[in-house]
């Protein structure tokens, strides 16, 4: 049995390994009377072959869609029955596979998950039904260029590899999906060398880790590893030309990930930036010139590589104003930093997001489980905090000298205009 020995956990924090691989961690939260948990697995975006994508997507879909023992709408009634939420989701590098239930229904929550995760049967019948759900799903991201655009900007900044995949495939690929492919990916991804269960909530760690035991300790086999991502992200503009009444903005530029010592002065950045309505782009850009009816900034996060992401909805007429704003915030901010006052009302945001995140077991399970997956470590709310509290203006400064917000930068846009009416002589950038 490989559990504790060796490892520094904070209080009210676990960890156990199965000889077979599978990994469980766990936070203890005995003020509450529910449970979540949820084994994540390298089964995602990134994992599908080339021609097959939208596989990982369909395959969340359909992995409660009935097992050796149950056909799909006798699983859906054992699940109501124990009054348990549940779901899948499916990002570019991970897929969470995940339920939520008063601690009493634990054990019985976990032996449906024992039958979903290790014998699905993915039946023919059911896979046309979630095919033309996803199709419905793609028809509609294709009609909405704010959903769409920063498919497009991924493509481009993730350029050399597999994260710049839309999450729900193309029409083509997923048409020519079939069960067999279904029945494949199981068979390669879902193993326990490759699984991850993280639990929150009020449980019986000791009783937990006997009845995984039980369930999975006879799961075998060993996923191979996960594929490197090397993304090469260069100075890029891509524009998809849509007649209408709208232009519709996507930016993104390398920035700190999960693993540098300097992400928590990143998420200051992005907050100060465009995280709420006393944000720099929110200010200059939508309250002082009425150039957007819409405009955020944030970061988001992989294995391989970070960034800082930059929305803004305008229309075809201040296009080419509204995007010369930005950068010239971006490169404010990359020559002053941020303010003191800036910084502070940085920190309370996150803070507060984060205090407000930190009462639920959801969201627990979740920040744990990314927390180990991709740092071998769990952090505490109260790490977190101190760690946001610590951000200084010159630790600011430093991630900015070393990820400039400028360069590389893509800039992807949907809309009427053509390069030269949205560009003009903004790119390239010094």
């Amino acid at each position: 049995m490989d559990s504790q020995q060796g490892l520094q956990l904070p209080p009210d924090f676990f960890y156990h390994r199965l000889p077979n691989g599978l990994e469980m961690i766990g936070q203890y939260m005995p003020s509450l009377r529910s449970v979540t948990f949820g084994f994540q697995l390298d089964a995602a975006v990134i994992h599908e072959p080339e021609d097959k994508n939208g596989l990982a997507h369909l395959f969340e879909y359909m992995l409660f869609q009935g097992t050796k023992e149950k056909d799909a709408r006798t699983l859906n009634e054992a699940f109501e029955s124990l009054g348990a939420r549940k779901g899948t989701s499916t990002s570019l590098e991970t897929t969470q596979v995940w339920a939520q239930i008063v601690n009493t229904r634990l054990d019985a929550t976990l032996d449906l998950f024992h039958e979903v995760l290790l014998m699905p049967t993915f039946p023919r019948d059911e896979l046309e039904r979630m095919r033309n759900i996803i199709l419905q799903e793609i028809r509609r991201r294709d009609d909405e260029p704010m959903s769409r655009i920063f498919d497009l900007a991924r493509l481009h900044f993730y350029a050399g590899s597999a994260l710049g995949r839309p999450i729900y495939g193309t029409a083509e690929d997923v048409r020519a999906l079939q069960q067999e492919d279904l029945v494949a990916f199981w068979q390669e991804r879902y193993r326990p060398n490759n699984a991850l269960l993280s639990i929150a909530g009020n449980f019986d760690w000791e009783r937990v880790v006997a009845k995984i035991e039980r369930l999975f300790s006879d799961w075998q086999g060993a996923a191979s590893p996960s594929p490197e991502q090397h993304p090469r992200p260069s100075n890029t503009v891509v524009l998809e030309h849509q007649e209408g009444k709208q232009e519709h903005l996507g930016l993104m530029v390398p920035f700190p990930n999960y693993t540098h010592p300097d992400y928590y002065a990143a998420q200051i950045i992005g907050e100060a930036l465009g995280g709420n309505m006393a944000s720099r782009l929110f200010v200059e850009v939508r309250e002082k010139r009425g150039l957007v009816y819409s405009v955020s900034a944030g970061l988001s996060s992989n294995k391989a590589i970070g960034s800082l992401r930059i929305y803004a909805g305008t229309t075809p007429e201040q296009g080419h104003e509204c995007l010369a704003v930005i950068l010239n915030e971006l490169r404010r901010l990359r020559e002053e930093g941020l303010t003191e006052d800036e910084l502070e009302r940085a920190r309370v945001q996150l803070k507060s997001e984060h205090i407000m995140r930190s009462e639920g077991s959801g969201a627990r399970m979740s920040a744990n489980a990314r927390s180990w997956w991709y740092e071998r470590r769990l952090r505490t709310p109260h790490e977190v905090k101190e760690a946001i509290d610590s951000v200084t203006a010159e630790q600011v400064m430093r991630v900015l000298q070393e990820f400039s917000p400028l360069q590389p930068l893509t800039v992807a846009a949907i809309g009427p205009l053509s390069r030269e009416e949205l560009i003009g002589d903004l790119l390239p950038l010094s």
